[in-house]
This record gives structure tokens, C-alpha cells and sequence, in this order.
């Protein structure tokens, strides 16, 4: 009895382990598609691009979309990065726009008049 009990929890333990390898891929996604836009429903919306989205054996294209804008927000794109080995996909999200850097005051030498 004591045999089998060890025999499954090795067997979840590996289906767990192999889950997890195939939510994270060794292989960076193709390169973006070029979309078209449809018509805008209103001024109040904002296009956002399609991704690709790891299926746990290849990419598929997941097709752009049009949503509600958030007052005082902006769309910041999902992005996949190569973490080690392994790819991982960062999520869109909407976030506080930042404000605007001053300008850097000129502290260069004069020039010599020729």
C-alpha cells in the first residue's frame, strides 16, 4: 500500500513539474503580426495589439482588440521576456502616466569666438 501512495505522489509530482515547464517556454514568440485596426466604436476606446499566447506546446495568436480607455490612465502593452532560459509573459496593464522630465539646464563651456 505504502508503495503505491509513493508510486501517485511521485506521479502528481511530476504531471505538477511538467505543468509548470510547459507554462513557461524555451523558445521566444514569433515575431508580431501587423494588424489592422477595425472602426473605433468611440473616442472613449483604445486599440490594444494582439500577443502571442503559449499554448504549453507552440504560440497562437491571440487577435487585438478595442477597449474602454481609463480616465487618468494609460495601456501599457504586455511584453514577453526571457527570464534564464524559460520566457514568461508580463501582462498588460494600466497605469498613472508620468509626468513629464524637466528640461536639464545647459552647463556646457562657452565657445570661443573665431
Amino acid at each position: 500500500m505504502r508503495k503505491i501512495a509513493l508510486a501517485v505522489l511521485g506521479l502528481v509530482l511530476f504531471s505538477a513539474l511538467a505543468v509548470s515547464a510547459a507554462a513557461q517556454p524555451r523558445v521566444g514568440p514569433p515575431p508580431p503580426r501587423i494588424e489592422a485596426p477595425t472602426l473605433q466604436p468611440s473616442q472613449n476606446h483604445i486599440w490594444i495589439t494582439g500577443n502571442w499566447k503559449w499554448t504549453g506546446i507552440n504560440y497562437e495568436w491571440v487577435d487585438g482588440r478595442w477597449i474602454k480607455a481609463k480616465k487618468g490612465k494609460v495601456w501599457v502593452a504586455g511584453t514577453w521576456e526571457q527570464v534564464g532560459a524559460r520566457w514568461v509573459w508580463k501582462p498588460g496593464e494600466w497605469v498613472k502616466p508620468k509626468p513629464p522630465k524637466p528640461p536639464k539646464p545647459k552647463t556646457g563651456k562657452p565657445r570661443p569666438n573665431k
